[in-house]
């Protein structure tokens, strides 16, 4: 019973002295919030909502798996023979959708991602840049709409920078203000309370998250940039190894 008298004692004692200083009701605040994410984090792991979204993918994969099956069998169809080249079309294209994770029906521009020594970069930054590419109908490589030249889309590099630090700066402005008169004037201490702190804090961190989308837009013609001059895989080398299989 005393041991449990003075651990209700001493608890009550921290939670005063915890209240009673400056920061006490936001560190309870902190604390609270950092419960709430842990807690809400392990019955989200624990509902099975996580393994859920991966079966759903799997679920997915699988029956794109069994469309491919489907349509390789049209082949044998003997009513079906004189579509027997479109089909095989339409089964490499499918193919080549699974197998590097994009949706999109020009074989073009599945071989030329197939044709990339790191594939799995060419997808990401194709899905970033494609709204500033276009199809060559005579070669059918993909290009840089005629707008974006190198000239361009440098300045768009240069312009995005400039326009996020110069954001990020001003973002940080109030704060650095509000800093500098609470170390160095001491009349204007009780004026600048942590509450306004803490709001230009939270403006600083806006004007951050929205300066990085600002950037994203400007840096997007520099990725169909980059996108067209990923590595190949060496021709020789390539012909070389069909040469070793068919052998």
């Amino acid at each position: 019973m005393a041991a449990n008298f003075n651990t209700d004692l001493d608890l009550n004692n921290i939670a005063s002295i915890i209240l009673g200083s400056a920061y006490g009701l936001e560190f309870i605040c902190v604390l609270v919030v950092i419960f709430v994410l842990v807690a809400s984090i392990y019955f989200i792991a624990k509902s099975g909502f996580i393994s859920s979204l991966r079966e759903h993918s799997e679920h997915r994969r699988k029956k794109r798996n069994e469309l491919i099956t489907d349509q390789e069998k049209l082949l044998d169809d003997k009513f079906l023979t004189e579509f027997s080249s479109d089909l095989e079309y339409h089964i490499k294209v499918s193919k080549l959708e699974n197998y590097l994770n994009i949706k999109n029906r020009d074989i073009d521009l599945l071989k030329y991602i197939l044709s990339c020594r790191n594939k799995d970069k060419a997808v990401k930054l194709y899905k970033i840049g494609k709204e500033y590419l276009e199809k060559d109908n005579l070669s059918n490589n993909y290009k840089l709409k005629p707008k974006y030249t190198v000239k361009r889309l440098k300045f768009y590099e240069n312009f995005g920078t400039f326009i996020y630090f110069t954001m990020n700066a001003l973002g940080a402005v109030p704060y650095i203000v509000l800093s500098f008169l609470n170390i160095f004037y001491k009349e204007y201490r009780l004026a600048i309370t942590s509450d306004l702190l803490y709001l230009a804090i939270f403006f600083f961190i806006g004007v951050f998250i929205f300066s990085m989308f600002v950037l994203w837009g400007f840096l997007k013609p520099e990725a169909a940039k980059n996108f067209l001059e990923l590595e190949k895989i060496d021709i020789k080398q390539r012909e070389s190894n069909d040469l070793n299989r068919a052998a």
